[in-house]
């Protein structure tokens, strides 16, 4: 009888753990949702006050140079083209911030597969630095190219490719403080003398970012304290449009940071079927072209 209690207490005691160890594991699933739904919620609060900061700013200087002109107020005609050259850069700057957040909400929906095509990189960068050479030039910044000669092509979407790598630039610019350099470069990844993808970063000698915070700056409406400390504008919507834009063309989007020291963020792209088949060709060409060894 007594063995017969003791194991029936065993397993009873065994039971009730494993009831308890089964509300621990419910209670985790459901503290952890709330715990990301709550974050997320701020972060959305957060992109809501900081979108509408940066539709408030220009939308003041517009209306107040608008009302100054309407007014004859202003009768000289240098004082009135530079009220139109300010009116012309914020009307800019308000399309950007719309066009963004509406790539943004697109990319959020069903993938996009369709598009994707035989890209050359050199083409790609020349238009990303033509469409920033107006914030480029307005910041002051120098611009280091070093494209490699002779790249293949890759697989991609050409307007995505460069929208993603005007993000990626006006980050530069952004977060590039007082040096005032960016670099950027396009190189093939090679093994054994082939080229498996390539490679298209941009850097800057800026702020940085610490550990901690580069394992979130993908995260939607993700902005570092002390990015909003130092007062830098943003959405926090460029880098995550990016890495989701450049995802959908089969690649990836990297960072490497040091505090205080600049970042580096660089698009992996995989070779085109074009560019596939005419290493297959060239390999072939090369067995072919082996002498024969035997005599």
């Amino acid at each position: 009888m007594e063995a017969a209690v003791s194991g029936l207490r065993r397993r009873n005691l065994m039971a009730s753990f494993g009831v308890l160890i089964v509300l621990g594991l419910t209670m985790a699933l459901i503290v952890v949702p709330s715990q990301r739904a709550r974050r997320l919620a701020r972060l959305q609060m957060d992109f809501v006050a900081g979108v509408s900061h940066e539709l408030r700013t220009p939308l003041a200087v517009i209306s107040s140079a608008a009302e100054n002109i309407a007014h004859g107020v202003i009768e000289d005609k240098q004082q009135l083209l530079r009220y139109g050259n300010s009116i012309v850069k914020q009307s800019r700057q308000l399309t950007q911030l719309v066009e963004q957040v509406l790539q943004f909400a697109a990319t959020q929906q069903a993938p996009r597969s369709n598009g994707l095509g035989a890209v050359n990189v050199t083409d790609v960068v020349e238009a990303a630095l033509e469409a920033t050479a107006a914030t480029v030039a307005a910041a002051g910044f120098t611009v280091e190219s070093r494209l490699e000669p002779g790249l293949p092509s890759v697989t991609g979407d050409f307007n995505g490719l460069v929208q993603s790598l005007q993000n990626l630039i006006t980050n530069a610019v952004k977060y590039g403080g007082e040096k005032r350099w960016l670099g950027i470069s396009a190189r093939a990844v090679r093994e054994k003398e082939r080229a498996q993808e390539i490679e298209l970063s941009v850097e800057d000698r800026g702020m940085g970012i610490s550990k901690e915070e580069i394992a979130h700056i993908f995260e939607p409406f993700y902005r570092s304290p002390a990015v909003t400390d130092a007062g830098i504008h943003g959405t926090g919507l460029g880098l995550p449009l990016a890495r989701k834009m450049v995802e959908e063309m089969g690649g990836r989007l990297t960072a490497k940071s040091e505090l205080g020291k600049g970042s580096s963020f660089t698009i992996h792209l995989p070779l085109s079927e074009a560019a596939e088949l005419e290493h297959r060709r060239a390999a072939g060409k090369s067995r072919n072209a082996q002498p024969d060894s035997q005599t």
